[in-house]
């Protein structure tokens, strides 16, 4: 969508629900791939998912601070630094009760 990391993510975030609702109303799988970060943002996907009793697998993939910031500096167009400390400031582990099964993927 060409939208900048650091920019306003409101229209991304806002297509998304659009393309998934389109997928759960065909009954395709689908894998919906966001940073969310926190509970209320995943409950936004997970609770969309169950309102058309759909299955949700989640999956977290964590690493150490250091370990994002090196990965993101080696990137082609690496994401500001104050965007990574705001996204690791925010994590909040999923719970096992947030879907019909809960992986962590240690990525260290």
């Amino acid at each position: 969508m060409g939208v900048s990391p650091a920019g306003d993510q409101h229209a991304v975030a806002a297509a998304a629900p659009e393309l998934a609702r389109g997928h759960l109303r065909a009954g395709r799988s689908f894998v919906w791939n966001a940073t969310n970060v926190s509970r209320m943002q995943r409950e936004q996907c997970t609770g969309l998912i169950a309102g058309y009793r759909g299955r949700v697998e989640l999956v977290a993939l964590e690493a150490p601070p250091a370990v994002l910031r090196d990965r993101n500096r080696g990137r082609a167009a690496p994401v500001p630094d104050a965007v990574i400390d705001r996204l690791v400031r925010r994590w909040q582990t999923p719970d096992p009760t947030e879907g019909h099964r809960v992986d962590w993927v240690s990525t260290a």
